[in-house]
C-alpha cells in the first residue's frame, strides 16, 4: 500500500528585482513532470510514496542579510509564510518541508576586484542542504545552484534516508582549497543517491585518485530558470538503503535468507533496479543478527536504464552496470549505516567479490541475453578458478566443394544439396573467481593472457597455428575490457587448437583450456534455401494441424565439435521423426505423410558409405573434405583406405578411442613408416605400425605422449 508523505513547498524570493517563477512551471519541475522531484521519489520506490496531499504555498518574499545559512533561510521563509497566512497555522499536518530560495545566489565585494578583467562584485551560491525548522524536516534548495540530484538527495533526508558509507572519498572536506586534505566514507557509494556528495570520488591529496558518475543529462523543464539543473540526473537510491529505510517499499520484492555456512550456497535471480516487478534485492541476515539488522549483507542488480541510465558499462568511472554488494555497519558515533562493499561490472573479467567484515563472496553466474535479469550466488569463501565460456558462433559458407545437386521440396521448390566450404568463427568468454574483484579501486584487476595452439597473442592480428607438422592461418581479437577473444578459420579448412587463457592477478594465476575446432566443410541443403523448406513445412504443418518443430533437422551448436556428434545427433532426430511419421493420427493421409518423408530425407545428407559411419562411431573422424574420405573408402584398387579402416576396427576389437583422430593422418602416418607398403588387403597391413600410426596421431593432436594403443581404447 503507497504511503503518502505530506510535504510543503515553500518558494522564498530574496530579490525582488527578479520576477517569480510562474506556478505552472514550479508545478511541473517539482511535483507534475516525470523529470520533477516528487517523480524521483515515486519512481525510486516504486509508487509506494506519494505525495497526493502536499501543497506549494504562494511565493513570499525574504530579506537576507549576512547569514545565508539553510537554517536562516529556512526560518525567514516559514516566518513569511505564517506572517502571510496566520490562520490556520499553514504547516499543520505537514510530513516535511522543501524550500526553494529564488534566485539563491547574492553579489558581493569581488576578493580579486582591482586585479585585471576582475569585476567588482560577483555572484556566489548560497548554502542548500537539509536542516530542521519548526520541529519538522526541511530542504532548503537555492534555484540557481541545485541540480536536480542535490534536489533529490536533500529532500530523501526529508523523507528519512541518510548517507550512504563505502569508499575513502573527499565528500566531507568542506574546504577543498585549505591546507588540510580530508578523507572518509561518508558519501562513499557510487551507487547510491544519497552519496551524491561526491558518489565516493576522490581528488584531493596525494591520491589515490578515482571517481564515479551515476547521472545523466537530462532535458530541463521549459520555463526552469535554471536549465543546468538538469544536467545532473538520477541515479536510484540504491536498494539496500530503500529497505534499510522503508522495507514495506520493497514488499514482494526482496529475497531473503541468512548467511550460507561453509559448503552450502544461496541463489538468486534478480531484477534490475529499475524493473517494474520481481525480485530486485537479495538480503542475507546474519545468523546472530541483533533486532537492528546489523552486519546484513544486501545484493542487487543495476542496469543503465530508468533513473539509473547515467550507470557506465565500462570504466574509468567506478558507477558501472552490475551486480551492487552493501552491507550494514553500526558506525562509530553516527549509527547504522548502508555502507558499499564492490560491485561485480556486467562487462568484466571478474565474475565475484569478497564481502568486507563477512566471510561471503558473492558472484555473478549469469546474465540475460538483454541484461534483464542476473542470477547470483553467495558462498563462504572461494578458491581461485578461470572458465572459458563460449560466446558467439557461426559457421559461414565459401562456397561449394564438388558437385551441387538440385532437389524439389514437396511444394515444389529447388533447393540446393551439396558439401559446402566454411569458416568458422568463434569467440571465446573468460570469467575468473577468487581473484578479489573490483571492491576496492586501488587494488589492480586481474589480467588475463591468450595462447593459441600455444603461441601467445595479444590485440587483433593473425598467426600461423601448428597443428601436427602443418600450420593454418587464424584471425584474431582480444577485447580489451573483458578479455574475451575470437577466432576466425578460413574456408575449407578442418582442424582442432587448444586455446588457454591464464588470468594473473594479487600475484597468483590461474588457468582454463578450451578448443577451437574449425569444421571446414558441411553436407547438406545451401542455408541460402533454407527458408523455402521451412515455408514449404509450414504449409504442410497447416493443412495437416501438425507441428513443424520435429520435422526440421536440429541446428548444430558450438559444442558439436566432432563429425561423430553431428552424426550421432542426425541419426536420434531421423529415428524420431521417422517413428513420429508412422504414429500421426489417421487424420494424416498417405500424401501427408510421404510429403513430411520427402521433407526429412531432403534433410539428411546423402547415403553415407557404411564403413565411415562405423569408423566415425568408433571415434575416428577426417580432416580432409568429406567427400574426400567417401571417394577414398569406395576406392579400394587405388587407395591404402578400405584395407587401413578394416583392419583399423579390427585392431579396436569393438571399441573406440578415447578421443577424436583423423583416419588421413592416420593412414599418413603409417604410409611414411619405415619398410611399409601402401595396401591394398586387410592382410598387407602391418598392425604394430598402424596401432603406432594411430598413437602418433593421438599425440600430435592433443599434444600428449601416450606410448601404449591400449590406453586410446575405451567402452
Amino acid at each position: 500500500m503507497a504511503r503518502n508523505v505530506r510535504l510543503g513547498i515553500i518558494r522564498a524570493r530574496h530579490d525582488t528585482s527578479l520576477p517569480v517563477i510562474p506556478d505552472d512551471v514550479c508545478r511541473s519541475a517539482i511535483m507534475l513532470d516525470d523529470r520533477s522531484l516528487f517523480s524521483y521519489w515515486s519512481d525510486t520506490t516504486y509508487g509506494q510514496l506519494d505525495f497526493i496531499d502536499s501543497v506549494m504555498f504562494p511565493w513570499v518574499d525574504i530579506a537576507l542579510g549576512a547569514d545565508t545559512s539553510r537554517t536562516t533561510q529556512a526560518t525567514l521563509a516559514v516566518n513569511a509564510l505564517r506572517a502571510k497566512f496566520p490562520n490556520p497555522e499553514p504547516l499543520d499536518d505537514l510530513d516535511g518541508l522543501v524550500v526553494y530560495t529564488y534566485p539563491g545566489t547574492v553579489t558581493m565585494a569581488n576578493p580579486l576586484a582591482g586585479q585585471p578583467g576582475q569585476p567588482a562584485t560577483i555572484s556566489v551560491g548560497i548554502d542548500g542542504g537539509a536542516t530542521g525548522v519548526a520541529g519538522l524536516g526541511v530542504a532548503v534548495l537555492p534555484v540557481m545552484s541545485s541540480d536536480h540530484t542535490f534536489m533529490c538527495h536533500e529532500a530523501g533526508h526529508v523523507l528519512g534516508f541518510e548517507h550512504t558509507f563505502g569508499l575513502d572519498n573527499n565528500g566531507t572536506d568542506w574546504d577543498p582549497n585549505d591546507a588540510t586534505i580530508i578523507a572518509g566514507p561518508e558519501y562513499g557509494s557510487p551507487y547510491d543517491l544519497m552519496s551524491s556528495g561526491t558518489f565516493a570520488g576522490r581528488w584531493l591529496g596525494a591520491g589515490p585518485f578515482y571517481s564515479a558518475s551515476p547521472t545523466f543529462s537530462g532535458t530541463p523543464v521549459p520555463g526552469w530558470p535554471n536549465a543546468g539543473a538538469y544536467g545532473s540526473m538520477g541515479p536510484h537510491m540504491s536498494r539496500a538503503g530503500l529497505y534499510h529505510h522503508m522495507p514495506d517499499t520493497l514488499a514482494h520484492r526482496i529475497i531473503e535468507d541468512v548467511y550460507p555456512i561453509m559448503g552450502a550456497t544461496v541463489t538468486a535471480r534478480l531484477q534490475p533496479a529499475s524493473a517494474p516487478t520481481g525480485a530486485v534485492l537479495l538480503v542475507l541476515h546474519h545468523p546472530t543478527e541483533p533486532p537492528n539488522g546489523v552486519n546484513d549483507v544486501y545484493v542487487e542488480y543495476r542496469t543503465a536504464a530508468g533513473w539509473d541510465r547515467g550507470l557506465d558499462p565500462l570504466g574509468p568511472s567506478l558507477s558501472r552496470e552490475g551486480v551492487v554488494v552493501h552491507s550494514l555497519v553500526d558506525q562509530p558515533n553516527v549509527g547504522l549505516r548502508v555502507w558499499y562493499r564492490g560491485c561485480i561490472p556486467t562487462v568484466s573479467l571478474d565474475s565475484d567479490v569478497s564481502v568486507a567484515g563477512t566471510n561471503l563472496v558473492v558472484r555473478a553466474d549469469a546474465i540475460g541475453p538483454r541484461g534483464e535479469w542476473v542470477d547470483v550466488s553467495v558462498t563462504v569463501g572461494t578458491s581461485r578458478a578461470v572458465e572459458i565460456r563460449r560466446g558467439y558462433y557461426a559457421e559461414d559458407i565459401m562456397g561449394a566443394v564438388g558437385a551441387v545437386e538440385e532437389s524439389t521440396t514437396p511444394c515444389g521448390d529447388t533447393v540446393r544439396r551439396g558439401e559446402w566450404a566454411t569458416a568458422t568463427t568463434s569467440e571465446f568468454l573468460v570469467r575468473a573467481t577468487g581473484f578479489g574483484g573490483p571492491g576496492e579501486p586501488t587494488v589492480p584487476a586481474p589480467l588475463a593472457a591468450w595462447t593459441v595452439g600455444g603461441v601467445p597473442i595479444s590485440g587483433n592480428g593473425s598467426l600461423e597455428v601448428p597443428v601436427g607438422d602443418v600450420t593454418f592461418p587464424v584471425e584474431y581479437s582480444t577485447d580489451p575490457a573483458n578479455f574475451a577473444l575470437t577466432l576466425s578459420s578460413r574456408g575449407g579448412e578442418r582442424y582442432e587448437t587448444p586455446v588457454t587463457v591464464t588470468v594473473t592477478g594479487d600475484g597468483t594465476s590461474a588457468s582454463a583450456t578450451a578448443a577451437f575446432n574449425a569444421q571446414g566443410w558441411f553436407t547438406g541443403i545451401n542455408p541460402d534455401d533454407i527458408g523455402l523448406l521451412g515455408r514449404c513445412l509450414a504449409k504442410l504443418a497447416e493443412r495437416y494441424q501438425v507441428t513443424p518443430g520435429p520435422f526440421r533437422i536440429p541446428t548444430p551448436e558450438p559444442q558439436w565439435s566432432t563429425p561423430l556428434a553431428r552424426l550421432q545427433n542426425l541419426q536420434l532426430w531421423l529415428a524420431k521423426t521417422n517413428r513420429l511419421i508412422d504414429e500421426l493420427p489417421p487424420t494424416v493421409d498417405q500424401t501427408g505423410r510421404a510429403a513430411l518423408r520427402q521433407l526429412v530425407e531432403l534433410q539428411s545428407p546423402p547415403d553415407h558409405v557404411s564403413m565411415l559411419d562405423t569408423l566415425l562411431q568408433s571415434n575416428v573422424d577426417f580432416s580432409v573434405a568429406e567427400s574426400d574420405i567417401r571417394d577414398w573408402l569406395d576406392n579400394p584398387e587405388f587407395t591404402p583406405y578400405p584395407a587401413l579402416s578394416e583392419a583399423l576396427l579390427a585392431a579396436l576389437g569393438g571399441r573406440r578411442l578415447v578421443q577424436p583422430v583423423f583416419l588421413d593422418v592416420i593412414a599418413f602416418n603409417y604410409e611414411n613408416a619405415p619398410a611399409v607398403a601402401s595396401p591394398r588387403r586387410v592382410d598387407d597391413v602391418m598392425f604394430d605400425v598402424l596401432r603406432r600410426a594411430v598413437v602418433e596421431g593421438f599425440n600430435v593432436r592433443y599434444d600428449q605422449a601416450v606410448t601404449d594403443f591400449g590406453e586410446l581404447l575405451v567402452g
